[in-house]
């Protein structure tokens, strides 16, 4: 079951906010990242000169490449063992699955970013930070594995941190770890055998700088030959309705010294600035606390405590369910599903927000089942403590999602299919501007319905926004 990290260690949330701890949560992708760029301007005392550490060790990876006479000779595979890193475990971000261990950097993956250097290195180029633009055009190795890179080269000054704050807040949960040839006093995961490492909320960003496409619009907007080939590049994707592929924006920057060092520049001087947490302007945290406040607002009283039948859960499920519709439509809870510009937020808030709510009418009623959902974006799992294949699934998408129609029709089944259950939910958010399709869904559960199909049910929560009542 995910939860904060401030509930797991039973301490007040504001305390780590004061901190500048970031107050992750466990089991879920937090969808932040530790940017480099960041580490600039870090005000965290282990963190000082963490930028000019990072680089050095770039830097030595480049020499190494420059002495290198042909791929794999011996200074070759000191540059790529210096590029392959193992898996990190417990860094507090989560990412990368429910255990919130980060991704390796393997063998494969670790040549590739050889070969890459390599080949700016040979336009005669040894800034360090070409590693921190590979992510612009290297396929599978993304804000994640940046972050992970990161995170393992500084790894003894994220556990340094981590022992001083764990000391500071007086954790009981924490044992010795001897760790490249040092012992650190460190909270422990809930995996109950790796440290937890906790992150500073200063060096987090929902996207590094080095993988936004403003970089590249920034480059083309000076330079007249990335410009017209960026024209190429992005126009030719749109004609076969994709985006523009990592190679051609290889090719294109790798085209002469010019575009790459311009493509530094701008990198370098681009203005460092943090996730707003304050703001949240993306939701990736609002919704855990929108959640459980108004589930303690609005609570819901459970009949059955402890379901020991399919049917059973299936009625605290359905409860469940109608009260948050409740919610949304007439207890004001839709306000929070848009941005402050009126847009829907992104589907995946929605989807966490009943989750919260759930997990807490769950947990106020002693409801006996687990609720855990998908590290990504998949379904809500509700199961019986007492029996595996007694499952309900409920699955949230918004009503604006291009394939609406697809994830009732293929998605869904699909995951019933892989988690062993025959009870599902298909629950729709209704946004502004796609009646249609809603209706669509409707017409093929019916169809399937009247042909004796068996067929996920359908929930329609009506979240448009409301007229205040003066104003009907």
């Amino acid at each position: 079951m995910a939860t904060k990290l401030s509930r797991y260690f039973d301490i007040p949330a504001t305390r780590l906010r004061k901190l500048g701890v970031f107050n992750a949560l466990i089991g879920l992708d937090n969808s932040l990242f530790v940017d480099p760029h960041l580490l600039k301007l870090a005000k965290v005392r282990e963190f000082r000169g963490s930028r000019a550490e990072l680089e050095r060790y770039f830097s030595e990876v480049i020499h190494l490449l420059k002495a290198s006479k042909y791929t794999h000779d011996l200074a070759w595979n000191e540059a790529l063992n210096r590029l392959a890193f193992r898996e990190e475990h417990g860094a507090a971000l989560g990412y990368s699955g429910v255990g919130g261990h980060g991704k390796a950097i393997g063998r494969d993956l670790a040549e590739r970013l050889c070969d890459r250097a390599a080949e700016i290195v040979a336009l005669g180029i040894e800034d360090p930070v070409i590693f921190e633009l590979i992510p612009l055009f290297e396929d599978g190795f993304g804000a994640d594995r940046l972050s992970d890179m990161a995170v393992a080269i500084l790894r003894k000054r994220f556990l340094a941190y981590t022992q001083r704050v764990a000391l500071n807040l007086g954790l009981s949960k924490t044992r010795e770890f001897p760790i490249r040839g040092r012992s650190f006093q460190l909270p422990v995961h809930p995996d109950g055998k790796t440290p937890f490492v906790f992150v500073p909320s200063e060096l987090l960003n929902d996207l590094p700088v080095a993988l936004s496409r403003s970089e590249i619009d920034a480059v083309a907007e000076i330079n007249d030959e990335v410009r017209r080939a960026w024209s190429e590049i992005v126009w030719a994707a749109a004609r076969k309705k994709r985006s523009p592929a990592k190679s051609e924006i290889r090719q294109m920057f790798l085209a002469n010294r010019k575009n790459f060092d311009d493509l530094i520049s701008i990198y370098r001087k681009e203005t460092a600035a943090g996730y707003d947490f304050a703001k949240d302007p993306r939701g990736l945290f609002d919704w855990d606390e929108i959640g459980r406040e108004f589930a303690q607002r609005f609570p819901l009283k459970i009949e059955i405590k402890r379901p020991t039948t399919l049917s059973e859960l299936r009625v605290v499920v359905d409860a469940i369910i109608e009260q948050f519709k409740r919610n949304v439509e007439e207890n004001g809870l839709f306000e929070v599903l848009y941005d402050d510009r009126g847009k829907p937020r992104r589907e995946r808030f929605s989807q966490r927000l009943f989750y919260a709510i759930a997990d807490s009418y769950c947990a106020a009623n002693n409801v006996d089942i687990s609720r855990e959902p998908d590290a990504g974006s998949g379904p809500v799992d509700f199961k019986l403590a007492s029996a595996y294949d007694a499952r309900v699934l409920v699955e949230v998408k918004l009503s604006s999602h291009p394939r609406l129609m697809h994830g009732f029709e293929t998605q869904l089944p699909t995951y019933q299919k892989s988690e062993g259950t025959e009870q599902s939910v298909y629950l729709i958010v209704r946004v502004p501007g796609s009646d249609r399709v809603v209706k669509n869904v409707l017409k093929l559960r019916d169809k399937k319905q009247a042909d004796g199909q068996k067929v996920a049910d359908v929930y329609v929560v009506d979240a448009r926004p409301k007229k205040s009542a003066s104003k009907r």
